[in-house]
């Protein structure tokens, strides 16, 4: 079964200020978990905890990845 919250749910759950939010969805968002984000309308947006925990396990073994310029 997947978990979703609400924006208020999740911001609680992982005690983020909105502006920590706004930037870890912004990152969620480009990432190969975006799926993990549904915004049904501006104020109704739900995200999937299963795909947030996968990005954010995935986000900490890439913190130091080089990209480099070709």
């Amino acid at each position: 079964m997947v978990q979703r919250l609400s924006k208020a749910e999740f911001k609680e759950r992982y005690q983020y200020s909105e502006s920590t939010y706004q930037r870890r969805m912004k990152e969620f968002k480009k990432s190969r978990f975006s799926e993990g984000y549904n915004a049904v309308t501006a104020k109704e947006i739900t995200i999937d905890v299963d795909l947030y925990e996968q990005f954010r396990t995935w986000r900490s073994k890439n913190r130091f990845r080089v990209r480099t310029v070709c």
